[in-house]
């Protein structure tokens, strides 16, 4: 065997090992966290006005000022895309947000957009790790008429 079938074993055999690996590592959902899970339209989401203060742990989706636009978990992190009227606000968005569930997660992500802006690059965004705490980010958004 020549030495371009000894690197195509190689390589192959390396993407056989992480196949395996990350096979193995991967987080299995518990049937507790599967029977606990609940779908509702969004027009099913309760007003924030209308629930009891303090009266349940998990965070608000909906605010005056705010809302969650999208939501994606995966590997022990969790994302967050909110629409806001004063991206400003989002030191305040994001611990409303992720104190309520932050023992869940190894990283918290909430992405603030301005309320009707679609393009590609947020606002803000606010990170949350155990070992790091809270790290706010300002994107830089040239203005519409360059």
């Amino acid at each position: 065997m020549n030495i371009r079938g000894w690197i195509r074993l190689g390589l192959a055999g390396c993407a056989v090992a992480l196949v395996i690996v990350n096979w193995a590592i991967r987080r299995v959902p518990t049937r507790t966290a599967l029977t606990d899970m609940q779908v509702v339209a969004v027009d099913a989401v309760p007003d924030a006005a209308a629930e009891a203060p303090g009266g349940s742990t998990e965070p608000s989706l909906v605010n005056d000022g705010w809302y969650v636009r999208n939501m994606a978990t995966a590997h022990g992190a969790f994302v967050i895309e909110v629409e806001a009227e004063d991206p400003a606000q989002t030191e305040m968005i994001a611990h409303a947000l992720i104190e309520p569930i932050q023992a869940d997660y190894d990283e918290i992500l909430v992405y603030v957009n301005k309320v009707g802006d679609e393009s590609d690059l947020p606002a803000r965004r606010m990170q949350w790790t155990p070992g790091g705490g809270y790290v706010e980010i300002t994107y830089d958004q040239p203005s519409p008429d360059r």
